[in-house]
Protein backbone atom coordinates (compact mmCIF):
# COMPACT_ATOMS: atom_id res chain seq x y z
CA UNK A 1 0.00 0.00 0.00
CA UNK A 2 1.56 3.28 -1.14
CA UNK A 3 1.46 6.26 1.22
CA UNK A 4 -0.93 9.04 0.28
CA UNK A 5 0.33 12.43 -0.79
CA UNK A 6 -0.81 13.85 2.57
CA UNK A 7 1.29 11.24 4.34
CA UNK A 8 4.31 12.12 2.19
CA UNK A 9 3.90 15.83 3.00
CA UNK A 10 3.72 15.05 6.72
CA UNK A 11 6.77 12.81 6.40
CA UNK A 12 8.73 15.60 4.65
CA UNK A 13 7.66 18.08 7.33
CA UNK A 14 8.77 15.69 10.08
CA UNK A 15 12.13 15.15 8.36
CA UNK A 16 12.58 18.92 7.91
CA UNK A 17 11.83 19.58 11.59
CA UNK A 18 14.26 16.83 12.63
CA UNK A 19 17.00 18.28 10.41
CA UNK A 20 16.31 21.78 11.74
CA UNK A 21 16.59 20.60 15.36
CA UNK A 22 19.75 18.64 14.58
CA UNK A 23 21.24 21.71 12.87
CA UNK A 24 20.46 23.93 15.86
CA UNK A 25 22.03 21.40 18.24
CA UNK A 26 25.12 21.28 16.01
CA UNK A 27 25.29 25.09 15.96
CA UNK A 28 25.01 25.24 19.76
CA UNK A 29 27.76 22.64 20.05
CA UNK A 30 30.05 24.70 17.80
CA UNK A 31 29.33 27.86 19.81
CA UNK A 32 30.02 26.06 23.09
CA UNK A 33 33.29 24.70 21.70
CA UNK A 34 34.33 28.18 20.53
CA UNK A 35 33.49 29.73 23.92
CA UNK A 36 35.36 26.95 25.72
CA UNK A 37 38.48 27.60 23.63
CA UNK A 38 38.24 31.33 24.42
CA UNK A 39 37.85 30.60 28.13
CA UNK A 40 40.86 28.27 28.15
CA UNK A 41 42.93 30.84 26.28
CA UNK A 42 42.11 33.54 28.85
CA UNK A 43 43.19 31.45 31.88
CA UNK A 44 46.85 32.59 31.84
CA UNK A 45 45.72 36.24 31.77
CA UNK A 46 43.36 35.64 34.68
CA UNK A 47 46.07 33.80 36.60
CA UNK A 48 48.56 36.66 36.21
CA UNK A 49 45.89 39.17 37.19
CA UNK A 50 45.02 37.13 40.28
CA UNK A 51 48.68 36.90 41.33
CA UNK A 52 49.01 40.64 40.81
CA UNK A 53 46.09 41.13 43.20
CA UNK A 54 47.69 38.81 45.75
CA UNK A 55 50.94 40.77 45.54
CA UNK A 56 49.09 44.05 46.03
CA UNK A 57 47.24 42.66 49.07
CA UNK A 58 50.56 41.45 50.52
CA UNK A 59 52.18 44.87 50.07
CA UNK A 60 49.19 46.67 51.62
CA UNK A 61 49.26 44.21 54.55
CA UNK A 62 52.97 44.78 55.10
CA UNK A 63 52.49 48.56 55.06
CA UNK A 64 49.58 48.27 57.51
CA UNK A 65 51.70 46.07 59.82
CA UNK A 66 54.57 48.56 59.63
CA UNK A 67 52.24 51.45 60.49
CA UNK A 68 50.83 49.41 63.40
CA UNK A 69 54.33 48.65 64.73
CA UNK A 70 55.40 52.30 64.43
CA UNK A 71 52.21 53.45 66.18
CA UNK A 72 52.77 50.92 68.98
CA UNK A 73 56.38 52.04 69.43
CA UNK A 74 55.39 55.72 69.48
CA UNK A 75 52.59 54.98 71.96
CA UNK A 76 55.04 53.14 74.26
CA UNK A 77 57.47 56.06 74.30
CA UNK A 78 54.84 58.70 75.04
Amino acid sequence: MAPSSDGQVLLYIAIAIALFVAGRKFQLMLNAWRDWRKAVASIPKLRSTAWGGVGTMFRVGMIAALVFVVAAMVNRHI
